[in-house]
């Protein structure tokens, strides 16, 4: 029998067993091109998810196999979630392989970011891991922006040569969202779900000499959208502009970033007399910010004030292993929480005690737009 593939994840089709990954039924089998499987089909058609057998590791070889076929790869980083856009797989690719760099979700940054002032940015935080991309592409998924860019990039440097091109990244980044619109369709399953794709899948650019691999999704380390539930973490994720609100805050008040984790400011004698820290939040809409005294913190937890999480889930939620730490935060630099948001101190130094789940990824970096004087 001839061996057919699933359009939508690229898993080998078979009609045996309903139970296992690329089933359908027999008849399609035979008499039919372009299936999708079983789960492609639910996923697509019905928003439902089928689990499967695939581990972490089975996902790495398989990303690894397409990167040592390709000729460049085009990892996709989120902007509003650059920590946890990518593995440690992803940047050792990134130090090996020739590369082209697409950070997508660029229309949901505030107006007031130049978009040299994030070009800037990336090229240092890339700097600082040892990575000198060929070049970067700004996008957007979401709205069609720069996608024809990726191609002319792609073709100014391999000009008229045949070229395999991969496409990697972490779960849900937009990465099957970015081929369809390189290949004009949506051939390739895209859902909320992580590991929708779960084997390789070669897909030619109409009218050109351009091979696209979609690669499954690397799990990422440390998110806190991974702590909780597909729907509730969606919630973290933005649909639209990112929600951002500025703080002066006093000596001993405590800021929550929801009830995902929270800071209590600690007292600051390097900053001039009378005046405090000021910084910004950045998040998803659906993330609520409040200030509050200590004392408050647990009833607002224990309470209703917080919508994300509901009974159950909060409660699972705080069975993580929490830690405290205290960290400073300079002038025109960001504490960044994977999975989450950031804050941008615009007058610090910004000393806080910080609380939050163990495993979750917390970096303190540059600031991606400079406070102006």
């Amino acid at each position: 029998m001839i061996t057919k593939k699933c359009l939508g994840c690229g898993i080998e089709l078979q009609c045996e067993d309903k139970n296992k990954e690329g089933f359908v039924p027999e008849e399609k089998l035979l008499t039919q091109e372009n299936l999708l499987c079983q789960r492609c089909y639910k996923i697509k058609n019905y928003g439902q998810n089928l689990t499967n057998n695939f581990s972490s590791e089975d996902y790495r070889k398989e990303v690894l196999q397409s990167v040592k076929k390709s000729d460049i790869i085009l990892p996709i980083f989120d902007i509003i979630d650059f920590e946890g856009s990518f593995t440690e797989e992803i940047l050792d690719y990134l130090r090996d392989y020739r590369s082209i760099i697409l950070i997508n979700k660029i229309d949901l940054l505030p107006d007031f970011i130049h978009p040299t002032e994030i070009s800037n940015w990336v090229k240092d935080r890339l700097a600082e891991e040892d990575i000198v991309p060929d070049d970067i592409a700004f996008i957007s998924a979401k709205n069609k922006y720069g996608v024809n860019g990726i191609i002319r990039k792609i073709k100014n440097i391999f000009p008229n040569k045949k070229v395999k091109a991969t496409v990697l990244g972490v779960s849900n980044a937009g990465k099957s969202s970015v081929i369809n619109l390189l290949l004009g369709n949506n051939r390739i399953t895209t859902s909320k779900y992580s590991g929708t794709t779960l084997k390789s899948i070669n897909n030619k650019i109409p009218n050109s000499e351009i091979t696209i691999i979609d690669t499954p999704g690397l799990i990422p380390d440390g998110r806190i959208s991974d702590l909780i539930s597909v729907e509730s973490g969606l919630k973290l994720v933005p649909a639209g502009e990112i929600s951002r609100k500025t703080f002066k805050l006093e000596e001993n008040q405590v800021f929550m970033f929801d009830a995902f984790c929270r800071f209590k400011v600690l007292g600051n004698e390097l900053l001039e007399s009378g005046s405090k820290p000021i910084f910004s939040a950045y998040a998803s809409k659906s993330v609520k910010f409040h200030v509050t005294r200590e004392e408050r913190v647990e009833d607002l937890l224990n309470g209703s004030f917080f919508e994300i999480l509901q009974k159950d889930e909060k409660e699972k939620y705080f069975q993580n292993e929490f830690v405290t730490c205290e960290v400073e935060i300079e002038e025109n630099e960001e504490l960044a929480i994977a999975g989450l948001g950031w804050i941008n101190v615009k007058r610090g130094p910004l000393k806080i005690q910080l609380e939050i789940p163990k495993q979750v990824k917390v970096i303190v970096r540059p600031s991606i737009f400079k406070n102006k004087k």
